[in-house]
C-alpha cells in the first residue's frame, strides 16, 4: 500500500475493528439461523432432504452476491456497501422468521436468498479489508479478525440457546437479533478507508482481466480447493451436527450448549493463532490445521461406538480454526492480485456452502447424518496433500 493510500486511511487499530465487527455480526446473525435449524425443519415440515436444499439457498444468495463483490466495491467502497448490506439482511431476517412461523416455504426460499446475498458482500469485504490491515501491521492480525466471526458463532448459539429455554418462538429471536446486528454494523462501515489507491488498477477492465485471470493460476486454484475444504467441514459442522446431536437423544438446547462449546474453541483458537502461525510458519499451521480437523470428523462419525462427541467437537474445532483465514492469507501474497484472489476464494467458499446442504442432507437421508460427515472427511485428507501450496508467495 502507498504512503498516499495509508494516509487516507484510518488508525489501524480502528479499520482493524471495522474488519472484526462485521465478521463477528455476520457469524451472530448465521449462528442464529443454524442453531435453530431443528426448529426450522419441523416448522417447515421438511424432511432431511428437503431441509438440505432449503439450506443451500443461503449461500446461493450470497454466489449471486461474490460474483459481483469486486466492482461493487470498486464503485461504491467497502464502508457504503456494508452498511446497505447489513440493513437488508437485518429487514430480511426480521421477515424470514414471521415466514418460518407461518410455514411459509416459498417466502421462507426468498427471504433466505435476500439474507446469504449481502452477507456474501460482507464475507468478502471483511477480508479484503482484513487482508489490506493486516499486511500493513507488524503483527500478524487475520486469525484475530476471523477470531471475531468464532466470537458471534458463540455468542449467537448462546443467545438462541437462552431464547429456546425461555419459551420464545423462531420469530421473536430473529427480530431481536436482526437489531443487534445492524447498528454496530453501521458504525463498522463508517470505520472503513474510503479507497486503497495505489495497490492496483481499479477500472473495471482491469478488475474483470484480473478476475478471470486468477481462476486460470494453478497455485491460487489449489489454495481455493484447501480453503473449500475447511469451510465445508465448518459448514457440515454448523448446520448439521445441531440436526446429528438431536436426532441421537440431545435437546434443542443441549445441541445448541455443545455448538457453543465449538465455537469457543474456535475462537480461541483464531485469537491465538498469529502466535502459532508466527512461530511455525502458514504452511506447518495449515497442514496442523488439516490434521486435526480429520481427526475431529473421523470421532465424531463412529460417535455411536466411541461416545466421545465433545473431544471429537474440540479436534475438529481446533483444526478448522486456523485453515480457512490462513488460505486467505495465502491468497494476499501479492497486494496487485489481493482481490481478485480473495473474491475468488469467497466464490469457492459459497459454492461449497451450497454443496453442504443437498450432498450431506441427500446422504443422511439414506446412511444417516453422522456418515453423511464422510464428504467432508474426504475433502480434508485431500488438502492435507495440498496444504504445501499455501506457503508464502516468491
Amino acid at each position: 500500500m502507498s504512503t498516499e493510500a495509508l494516509s487516507k486511511n484510518p488508525r489501524i487499530s480502528v479499520w482493524f475493528a471495522a474488519a472484526a465487527t462485521i465478521f463477528f455480526t455476520r457469524a451472530f446473525l448465521f449462528s442464529t439461523w443454524l442453531t435453530r435449524g431443528p426448529e426450522v425443519q419441523e416448522a417447515l415440515g421438511l424432511n432431511t432432504a428437503q431441509f438440505g436444499l432449503i439450506v443451500m439457498l443461503y449461500p446461493a444468495g450470497g454466489l449471486l452476491g461474490i460474483l459481483f463483490a469486486t466492482r461493487l466495491t470498486n464503485r461504491f467502497g467497502s464502508g457504503r456497501l456494508t452498511i446497505f448490506g447489513y440493513l437488508l439482511a437485518a429487514v430480511a431476517l426480521a421477515l424470514l422468521g414471521v415466514a418460518i412461523e407461518a410455514g411459509n416455504v416459498p417466502m421462507a426460499a426468498l427471504l433466505l436468498l435476500l439474507i446469504g446475498l449481502p452477507m456474501a458482500l460482507a464475507d468478502f469485504l471483511g477480508n479484503y479489508e482484513g487482508t489490506a490491515v493486516d499486511k500493513i501491521s507488524p503483527r500478524s492480525l487475520l486469525p484475530g479478525i476471523h477470531a471475531a466471526f468464532g466470537v458471534g458463532m458463540m455468542a449467537g448459539a448462546w443467545f438462541s440457546g437462552l431464547m429456546i429455554e425461555a419459551g420464545h418462538g423462531i420469530q421473536v429471536n430473529y427480530l431481536w437479533v436482526a437489531l443487534f446486528v445492524a447498528v454496530p454494523s453501521v458504525l463498522a462501515g463508517l470505520g472503513f478507508p474510503k479507497s486503497h489507491k495505489g495497490e492496483q488498477d481499479n477500472s473495471n477492465t482491469a478488475v474483470a482481466n484480473l478476475g478471470k485471470k486468477v481462476w486460470t493460476e494453478r497455485r491460487t486454484l489449489l489454495i481455493a480447493v484447501v480453503g473449500f475444504s475447511f469451510i465445508m467441514a465448518e459448514i457440515s459442522a454448523g448446520t448439521w451436527v445441531p440436526i446429528a446431536l438431536t436426532n441421537s437423544g440431545f435437546t434443542g438446547a443441549e445441541a445448541a450448549g455443545a455448538m457453543g462449546i465449538f465455537w469457543i474453541v474456535v475462537t480461541a483458537t483464531r485469537a491465538l493463532g498469529g502466535f502459532a502461525v508466527e512461530k511455525f510458519g502458514r504452511y506447518a499451521t495449515v497442514l496442523g490445521s488439516t490434521i486435526f480437523t480429520t481427526a475431529g470428523l473421523a470421532m465424531f462419525m463412529l460417535d455411536s461406538v466411541l461416545h466421545l462427541t465433545y473431544p471429537a467437537l474440540i479436534l475438529w474445532s481446533l483444526g478448522l480454526a486456523l485453515g480457512f483465514p490462513l488460505s486467505v492469507s495465502a491468497m494476499g501474497d501479492d497486494p496487485a492480485k489481493s482481490a481478485a484472489r480473495i473474491n475468488m476464494i469467497i466464490t469457492v467458499v459459497y459454492i461449497s456452502s451450497i454443496s453442504v446442504g443437498p450432498s450431506l442432507g441427500a446422504l443422511g437421508q439414506q446412511v444417516g447424518v453422522y456418515f453423511a460427515f464422510a464428504i467432508p472427511l474426504t475433502m480434508m485428507v485431500i488438502s492435507m496433500l495440498l496444504s504445501r501450496n499455501t506457503r508464502t508467495e516468491k
